[in-house]
């Protein structure tokens, strides 16, 4: 337990002198070596399932098995979102970004030994799968907490949606090349295996690149830090007078951590934040059900049903992922512009919508148009993968923000643990491609609704503001 005394009251002018800072080169640094986490995690959720169809081979898993392998990762990041994320708000977002690293390379460095030595049985595979989904778990709440609280008000949306989601998305387009070109040039099991370390040489870079990295100042105030604080506000602010833009005076706002907006604890979560909370949980579920199907249902679909080859099955979702990226910048962009709940209802409406579509006339269309619609889909279900995040953060004070960051994820990754589960049954004849695409377009149009509903329109409000109900 921490010794530290509680805060209850601090007077400070970091948070606005944080939101009115221009860009830097700076904050683009803090972009890339946190959103460069979120890449890691991409690329290791995506090495496993765009190589399914190769890990079945080596493994001889059934079907079921197959179709496990995903969701028990999730309940690994279930489990380290919520506990992980929580620990961000007591012990500092630093501590727990480079602890969650940590733990994802351990479970891929073990992965890819055994699978080139031949040492892997399904249950040792799930297991340490499940070890590198609890580190990636932490890392949501840790990394995106942290890069919430240093960037300026006015583009938090494409900033977060950029470090998390495109980053995010472009680790799989990653994982998928790379698991292609191994796939095409060694034996099975060694391709699969150095893919994984491929992973591992990645995390290993980018724990060197945080460990300069400064806590968050908002988390310091929050510890009662002030000086702290203010030390690295400062080296923000000399960023942008070394280029010669002058700075307004901000006026200092008062932060009550003790009951006030910026106050924590799960008791303030579940009353005086109930229905964010909920609201958060619903769009991570009807997010992680059509996202998470991509590295599980879709592979056995182009496989079972269309008879795809399933060495090449990698860079199909290479392109679905491809197309992902492009969606979640446009949408990151868009949140900052038209504002939150238009850019995620649009997001999820438009994604539920083209699912139903598909389901309704895969029957009557090649496979080549099947495909196109199926990029296209996934331009949506990517986007809203990332505009939620944003959304979710700035919903909740700063002592609390890594908790509901983690609840939220946690209770989101049960739709990518049920999904390939509820949808397996259909998957192997074309006509049972109706329900998979029906029920995942309306499992969407679930958190379009639930947006206009209950969704607060924050575009470009303080952290501090936004947290206020």
């Amino acid at each position: 337990m921490s010794d530290e005394k509680p805060v209850e009251k601090v007077v400070s002018d970091v948070p606005p002198r944080l939101d009115r800072v221009p860009l830097t080169s700076w904050h683009y640094y803090i972009l890339l070596i946190l959103g460069s986490g979120l890449f890691l995690e991409g690329f290791s959720v995506s090495v496993a399932g765009t190589q399914l169809g190769a890990i079945i081979k080596v493994l001889h898993l059934t079907t079921i098995q197959a179709l496990s392998v995903t969701p028990i990762f999730l309940v690994g990041e279930l489990f380290g979102a919520v506990i992980l994320g929580h620990l961000a708000d007591i012990r500092g977002r630093k501590l727990l970004f480079m602890t969650s690293l940590a733990i994802i390379m351990i479970g891929d460095v073990l992965v890819g030994i055994f699978f080139i030595v031949h040492g892997l049985n399904y249950y040792s595979l799930v297991t340490l799968r499940a070890v590198t989904g609890f580190g990636v778990g932490g890392e949501f709440g840790a990394s995106i907490a942290a890069l919430q609280e240093f960037t300026p008000a006015r583009i938090r949306g494409l900033f977060t949606g950029t470090g998390n989601a495109v980053l995010f998305d472009l680790g799989g387009v990653i994982a998928s090349l790379v698991a292609s070109v191994l796939l095409s040039v060694l034996p099975v099991s060694s391709a699969v295996g150095t893919a994984f370390l491929v992973g591992v040489v990645i995390a290993v870079a980018i724990y060197i690149g945080r460990i300069g990295l400064p806590e968050s100042p908002r988390y310091l105030l929050s510890k009662g830090k002030t000086a702290e604080a203010d030390k690295i506000a400062r080296t923000v602010e000399e960023r942008a007078e070394k280029k010669g833009i002058k700075l307004e005076p901000v006026k200092p706002i008062e932060l009550d951590f003790s009951k006030g907006s910026e106050a924590g604890g799960y008791r303030r979560l579940f009353t005086t934040y109930r229905n964010r909370l909920i609201l958060a949980w619903i769009l991570n579920f009807t997010e992680t059900w059509p996202y998470y199907a991509a590295f599980s249902v879709i592979s056995l679909i182009l496989v079972k049903v269309f008879l795809f080859p399933s060495s090449k099955v990698a860079l199909l979702l290479a392109a679905i992922t491809g197309a992902g990226v492009v969606g979640v910048f446009v949408m990151s962009w868009a949140l900052d512009i038209i504002g939150r709940r238009p850019a995620i209802t649009l997001s999820y409406g438009v994604g539920g919508l083209l699912s139903i579509i598909i389901g309704l006339i895969v029957k009557s269309i090649p496979f080549a148009a099947f495909m196109v619609l199926l990029i296209l889909l996934y331009f949506f279900v990517y986007a809203a993968a990332g505009v939620l995040y944003p959304q979710i953060g700035e919903m909740f004070p700063t002592k609390a923000r890594g908790s509901a960051m983690g609840t939220a994820v946690g209770f989101g990754r049960l739709g990518g643990i049920i999904a390939p589960f509820a949808l397996a049954a259909y998957v192997g004849t074309i006509s049972g491609l109706l329900p998979v695409f029906v029920i995942t377009g309306l499992v969407m149009l679930v958190g379009a609704v639930a947006e206009i509903l209950v969704g607060p329109e924050l575009k470009k409000k303080s952290l501090e503001d936004a947290a206020k109900v």
